[in-house]
């Protein structure tokens, strides 16, 4: 990114003077790093080296040759101490080509040759768009409480202790003896590259008081566990890169940071170790390195909670992290805000404010929804209480739990199928059921009823693929930093991403789902109510894209027989579509010794899917975006904010225990003053109390965002909402600002 791109632009006239001389080197570190190649080798080189590497060590067990290909990298990456930044620099980072990639893709074939039955199934349903499956690595937590309470040295030692244990019981198989050796190595390596970078501060430090911090930090943190808010924070940003970039395990939450943080903090004043205004521009710093990383999706972390006694956990950090987020004005990190009755109106309104002024990386996520969803799985109440917020907006025991998202249902592709025969018309798959003629669906009981036998159907093959591809996620990529930090794992000499956590689960993702019911109310109304076509006659003008029946269109779009518009008859049908849909999925078992879940929540799919599927009843045009997460379909509420939020708490979140977030987009007008800002807030506490499990919003206004597609050099830090995460409106392609745009128009002033 070049030194003037967007990423930080928002920061430039909002930091005080003492960090503004600092943004150019921040801006950079990771996008465009300038390193010292007398400091370790470029990126090609390391490639190169680590493939090298695996070939000499071909037989070892996969975590010994990958944690010999993490030492390698502690060894060479270039690295960097800079008096413009608290925390130590690494080179090479590309988030879409981790360094160690080659060789993942390399064991993910073998592995796939060997256990993968479901190759063939699998291509088709990705290619079809009935569905979009993965390998997923990128929903772990760390058990941050215990990592934080022993340091990485303490972590090693920790399972040294567990591997004795095992010998001593005679119970230490191969399998084991390679999972304790690839913590070892990986963690030995952990510690020397701190050692590095601890000499490279000491040497540069040069009479400079910040990079002599460093090196004093580096030399704790070589030790023992942080003392620090300061070692707190260097601590956890070098645990994300050592997971994340080194390991290649995503690590989607840096934890409950306000409470993480109080008691360093509060220490720290009372000691005299800094004061603070010193720790804003420490927290500053640590969310700019985040900033720079700029991962599309943003990275996560979680704010406010429930004390055990039943008091809100919101505390003056809460208030602090979130002021300089807001002076910031970045896109990422990404802030999650656990909230329930006992949270205080002020902590609410200062983050709607913020969302209102245009900085919307921010989610509210509900205690008490969430409690639901998890006791309705097994979960303790205590277990949803201390549950850790992650990725977009799901949730999972703290300490205990792994989970992947393995597919995205395309809600709308069984419309298709029934249509079709069970064949996806854009590539001839036959991915569905044959579902009989179209003359014998006689009425809409019979047309809906197909079109749950084609959901049901893709589900399942769904499900399928998934026992299948996941098998043995441990032998393709063993998370060594990520198992080091879950005791369950340590006891049980599993690794965690695979079946080492007490629970292991799996979720199945939702795309389209407001859209599917918007096109069965349109069959309804147009076959098989006012008997305008049959239904080979909108299968025909479907499949010309509505050319030649344009005025019909129109009408299907103007009908309120929508969901997001508070009627009861459609939301009905809507609530029995989420109710199958979550009996179908929750709590069926997965290849990992846990089980599966179901999420309404869609991610970007609900674009990429909407891609791969043809026109539909719902008025939609081929290739159009559907709805996303538990939201109507684009322009589809028009009755209101009310009306909407009544439609999304007429089905039960708590069948969604992946997750179930609502998009809300206002138009300015209607949350200005204090008047606008209560109404925000009656939006989330309603929302929560009827269920709903996160809310976010975006607050445009159709012309400025035209503008901003007219003239993108003026509004480089305006910010949209996508789904889990933030980006630049001027960032966008076309396509998709074209959508924002069409959204915001129909919002009522």
């Amino acid at each position: 990114m070049p030194p003037d791109g967007p990423s930080l632009v928002g920061a430039l006239a909002a930091v005080p003077a003492e960090l503004a001389a600092d943004l150019a080197y921040l801006r950079n570190k990771f996008q465009c790093p300038d390193l010292d190649p007398a400091t370790g080798l470029d990126n090609e080189a390391l490639k190169t080296g680590i493939l090298a590497l695996a070939e000499r060590l071909a037989g070892q067990p996969h975590p010994v040759v990958k944690a010999r290909a993490f030492e390698y990298l502690a060894r060479n990456v270039r690295i960097d101490a800079s008096p413009h930044d608290g925390f130590v620099g690494f080179g090479n980072w590309n988030r879409n080509d981790r360094l160690l990639s080659g060789l993942i893709r390399r064991w993910d074939a073998e592995v796939t040759k060997e256990f993968q039955q479901c190759v063939g199934l699998i291509h088709d349903l990705n290619r079809s768009g009935a569905t979009m499956m993965w390998k997923d690595y990128d929903h772990s937590v760390p058990d941050w409480d215990a990592a934080l309470r022993l340091g990485f040295a303490g972590l090693r030692e920790r399972a040294r202790e567990y591997r004795a244990r095992h010998e001593d019981r005679g119970e230490l198989a191969p399998a084991a003896a390679a999972y304790f050796d690839g913590i070892d190595i990986t963690y030995g390596a952990i510690l020397e590259m701190l050692e590095r970078f601890q000499a490279l501060a000491l040497r540069r430090a040069g009479g400079n008081p910040r990079v002599g911090a460093v090196a004093e930090c580096l030399g704790h943190l070589r030790q023992g566990p942080p003392r620090t808010t300061y070692e707190v924070l260097q601590f956890i940003y070098l645990f994300f890169i050592f997971g994340e970039h080194f390991d290649g395990i995503q690590v989607r939450s840096l934890g409950n940071l306000d409470q993480t943080l109080l008691p360093y903090y509060r220490r720290d004043l009372a000691g005299g170790t800094c004061d603070e205004p010193q720790v804003r521009r420490l927290v500053d710093t640590f969310l700019l390195q985040f900033a720079s990383i700029n991962n599309y999706w943003g990275h996560p972390f979680y704010l406010g909670g429930t004390q055990a006694d039943g008091t809100s956990a919101v505390n003056e950090l809460t208030y602090l992290i979130l002021e300089e987020f807001d002076r910031l004005a970045i896109v990422t990190p990404k802030i999650q805000i656990k909230t329930a009755a006992n949270t205080p109106d002020a902590l609410l309104d200062l983050a709607l404010d913020m969302i209102r002024r245009g900085n919307s990386s921010l989610v509210f996520v509900g205690e008490e929804p969430i409690r639901r969803a998890m006791m309705g799985l097994g979960y303790t109440a205590e277990e949803a209480r201390t549950c850790d917020i992650k990725g977009c907006y799901e949730f999972s025991p703290r300490g205990k739990s792994n989970e992947t998202g393995v597919g995205h249902i395309n809600m709308l592709k069984p419309i298709e199928l029934v249509l079709h025969e069970g064949t996806d018309p854009q590539t001839g798959l036959a991915v569905g059921l044959r579902t009989g003629p179209l003359e014998n669906l006689r009425t809409f009981d019979d047309f809906y009823g197909a079109y749950i036998r084609q959901l049901g159907h893709i589900i399942e093959l769904n499900l399928r693929g998934a026992l299948d591809m996941e098998q043995r996620l441990d032998l393709i990529n063993p998370s060594s930093v990520f198992s080091a930090t879950i005791e369950h794992s340590l006891a049980t000499g599993r690794d965690a991403f695979f079946n080492g956590c007490v629970y292991n689960n799996t979720s199945v993702l939702n795309a389209g789902f407001g859209t599917a019911v918007d096109a069965l109310m349109a069959v309804r109304d147009v076959v098989y109510v006012r008997r305008e076509l049959t239904l080979a006659g909108l299968r025909d003008a479907l499949a010309a894209n509505w050319a030649g029946h344009e005025r019909l269109r129109r009408g299907v779009l103007r009908s309120r027989n929508r969901y997001g518009n508070g009627l009861g008859e459609v939301d009905a049908w809507a609530a029995a579509i989420a109710r199958f849909v979550a009996n179908k999925i929750n709590l069926r078992p997965n290849a990992r010794g846990g089980f599966f879940t179901a999420s309404l929540h869609s991610a970007k799919q609900y674009v990429d899917l909407g891609a791969k599927t043809g026109a539909t009843p719902d008025g939609r045009l081929a290739g159009e975006e559907m709805s996303k997460n538990a939201s109507p379909t684009m322009g589809a509420d028009a009755c209101g904010v009310t009306a909407l939020v009544k439609s999304a708490t007429r089905l039960d979140a708590a069948g969604f225990p992946g997750d179930f977030p609502l998009d809300v987009m206002l138009h300015p007008a209607t949350v200005a003053g204090e008047e606008g800002l209560a109404a925000m807030r009656s939006i989330v506490r309603v929302y929560h109390g009827g269920g709903g499990i996160a809310v976010h919003f975006n607050v445009m206004d159709a012309d400025v965002l035209l503008d901003a597609q007219q003239h993108p050099e003026k509004y480089r830090g305006l910010q949209v909402r996508v789904c889990g995460w933030n980006v630049h409106f001027t960032e966008m392609c076309r396509k998709e600002q074209d959508a924002f745009i069409r959204r915001a128009r129909g919002l009522a002033v």
